[in-house]
């Protein structure tokens, strides 16, 4: 006897469908594409560069925030 999958929702049983396999891309092979390395490089650097601002932006507040403390 094969189990419906499914789940209950507001009192009544709803079947879940089959996932389907994942199809093939056209064309795919294991090698990335020529600018694929050159596209990872440039969003490693843009994240790098993020975090450094937000580094850089959360010392400026926190420093701020000493030297106001400070004051008091």
């Amino acid at each position: 006897m094969s189990e419906m999958r499914g789940h209950f929702e507001r009192g009544r049983w709803v079947e879940e469908p089959e996932p389907a396999p994942p199809a093939p891309a056209a064309g795919s092979t294991d090698r990335q594409s020529p600018g694929a390395s050159d596209a990872h490089r440039k969003i490693e650097e843009a994240a790098r560069k993020a975090g450094e601002d937000l580094e850089r932006a959360i010392n400026a507040w926190a420093e701020s925030a000493r030297k106001s403390l400070q004051k008091r």
